[in-house]
């Protein structure tokens, strides 16, 4: 049994090294770290490279073009080889037994019929970031587990191997990001998650990362999100109140760029116009500001 450790970069040399010194440290050593390095500027590729000649851990590096952490993904499902496969950032660690924990559950997990494991992250001082106020449940999809079983936060989350690279993200021209909730919503599609009430995951959220500009990012990749959100509309919202929110986070985007035809080209016409007014003040407190930047 093997543990694909993947990691997608971009200028993270600074912090990159943290997480390569919580790999050295795990007390199992049945994984790899798959590293795919996204046109990174910095020095990222002769450091990775000096650990490589280090020989502590088995490391698979690849440099590619500056695509998008979701074209990143892809090449790194491509070029993983273990059973399981999970994404820890570049600003991120891992527990010194986290590796163990994991593939020691995984036959339990695995004899209930899970396609992966969703284990909670802490913050780097070990106040925890994920929460779950259902004590009991064992297995979920992760939808399920934000909408039913009061899960909060980011989470930890390991996959088959074979189940997470049925799906790739597709390519959208001239943009870098869709949001992971298009793989992440197929996968529940496929089976449920085996509950690992561990925290096993450090994370940090830097000034420049994803979370601190997150409509910055949808702004500038407004065609993946909405790929996105079109995505849900058809396969997974459903009732009144579910279809009007991505509805209004479709209208908010599309004025934001000055799009027409907003309401005709909709998934669902009646929703898209009756969001446009909300629409209208998302996209005043979120986007205005950017598009006039």
């Amino acid at each position: 049994m093997l543990l694909s450790v993947f990691t997608p970069t971009y200028n993270r040399a600074h912090t990159l090294g943290r997480l390569y010194e919580s790999l050295c440290r795990q007390t199992c050593i049945d994984f790899e770290w798959v590293v795919v390095d996204d046109g990174s500027t910095d020095d990222t590729e002769s450091l990775v490279e000096g650990w490589i000649a280090e020989g502590k851990i088995n490391i698979n590096y690849f440099h590619q073009m500056n695509s998008g952490k979701s074209q990143a993904h892809n090449k790194g499902v491509e070029l993983s080889k273990g059973d399981l496969f999970v994404c820890v950032d570049s600003d991120d660690y891992l527990r010194e037994d986290a590796v163990e924990r994991v593939l020691s559950v995984w036959p339990e997990a695995e004899n209930a019929g899970a396609v992966g494991i969703l284990a909670f992250r802490v913050h780097s001082d070990g106040s925890p970031m994920t929460v779950i106020s259902d004590s009991e449940v064992k297995l979920s999809t992760l939808r399920d587990a934000y909408k039913k079983h009061g899960l909060s936060g980011d989470t930890m989350l390991v996959f088959r191997r074979d189940i997470i690279s049925k799906y790739s993200f597709p390519v959208v021209e001239g943009e870098k990001f869709i949001p992971e909730g298009y793989i992440y919503n197929r996968i529940d599609k496929d089976g449920k998650l085996y509950i690992l009430r561990e925290g096993l995951y450090f994370c940090e959220y830097l000034p420049d990362g994803y979370t601190s500009n997150v409509n910055r990012l949808l702004f500038n990749n407004h065609k993946g999100y909405i790929l996105h959100i079109n995505d849900r509309l058809k396969n997974v919202d459903s009732g009144f109140r579910e279809k009007l929110m991505d509805s209004i986070r479709y209208d908010s985007l599309r004025i934001a760029h000055g799009e027409k035809k907003i309401v005709s080209e909709a998934v669902y016409p009646f929703y898209a116009f009756i969001g446009l007014l909300p629409g209208y003040i998302v996209y005043l407190k979120r986007y205005r500001n950017l598009r006039n930047g």
